[in-house]
């Protein structure tokens, strides 16, 4: 409704490393796997509904093969990818104060002014912990059980974890679209931070004060050049 967060204040051309290549690298490897069991999971839950009158037996048969073994073979790599980056990203995404004050202000959407955060904001916690965390962990669990019949699991057992699985799945899907959404064309300069891992000091004082200020003072220690080696220009 509101439209894109866009920057207040031109871009200075000083930028600060925000993600090194480990956290980048991470969060790329969870991101793509987990598009591909998006897309995999979803044509086998809803593929004989919406493609196959579209596409017919045998090519839907073929695309569904191609999807069950995407499936089950990307899956133990997202599993490993997540577990890296709840590792990597964990220090950073605990209560600090100052965000009960964010989120009554949904964080400037209602009263205009954005409210100071640290290096993550509580929306981007709630989604590391909601989505990242605690569906991450019921999904693989979950999956890792259906994908491994041979530990003598009853039918029950399967036929119940496959309910949970598929009920987890369409809401960890859902809320990734508020996440993506808002990491790439919702807030201006936030997918660039992600790609090249450095963001204008303009955008973090903007949207992430109180860790600029960490950073400003060397309480927390980050790369900063006004032209960083494969950085991007600042107008980017």
């Amino acid at each position: 409704v509101k439209g894109a967060l866009k920057l207040k204040q031109a871009p200075t051309g000083r930028l600060i490393e925000r993600f090194n290549s480990l956290e980048r690298i991470t969060h790329w490897s969870v991101a793509i796997s987990f598009v591909i069991m998006a897309l995999s999971g979803l044509t086998i839950l809803f593929g004989k509904f919406v493609l196959l009158p579209v596409l017919g037996y045998t090519l839907f048969a073929w695309l569904t093969a191609l999807c069950k073994n995407l499936h089950n073979f990307v899956g133990p790599f997202f599993i490993l990818s997540a577990l890296l980056m709840i590792v990597l990203y964990i220090k950073d995404n605990f209560w600090r104060a100052g965000d009960g004050k964010w989120l009554a202000k949904a964080g400037g959407m209602l009263g205009g002014e954005e409210v100071p955060s640290g290096r993550f904001n509580p929306g981007e916690k709630g989604w590391f912990w909601i989505g990242v965390v605690l569906l991450g962990v019921i999904m693989s669990v979950t999956g890792l059980i259906m994908l491994f019949p041979n530990f003598d699991q009853v039918r029950e057992t399967m036929q119940q974890t496959d309910v949970i699985h598929v009920i987890g799945a369409v809401i960890f899907i859902a809320l990734s679209f508020g996440h993506i959404y808002l990491g790439t064309i919702g807030v201006e300069g936030a997918y660039q931070a992600m790609r090249s891992g450095y963001v204008d000091e303009a955008w973090a004082k903007q949207h992430h004060e109180l860790w600029y200020d960490d950073v400003k003072s060397g309480k927390i220690p980050a790369k900063s050049s006004g032209a960083a080696a494969g950085a991007p220009q600042a107008q980017h």
